[in-house]
């Protein structure tokens, strides 16, 4: 999550970090700003990093459906 947000591609990152902040159920922008500083302490987020992610979190957070358990024959 953390090297994405740091590439932070518009465009090529754009649809991972959406997919990533849901699947690590980060519903605010601090949370995610968080989780960034643990992986690069004393670094903020690029400016382009925080638009994405500021954007994607005003759409509402991506409900991703859990997934069905083992299928047995």
């Amino acid at each position: 999550m953390a090297v994405k947000l740091r590439a932070n591609r518009p465009g090529c990152d754009t649809r991972d970090i959406r997919m990533l902040l849901s699947r690590c159920d980060i519903a605010t922008f601090d949370e995610a700003e968080d989780l960034y500083e643990e992986f690069y302490p004393g670094d903020g987020l690029d400016p382009r990093a925080v638009t994405i992610v500021t954007t994607i979190l005003s759409e509402g957070v991506l409900q991703i459906p859990k997934q069905p358990g083992p299928i047995n024959l």
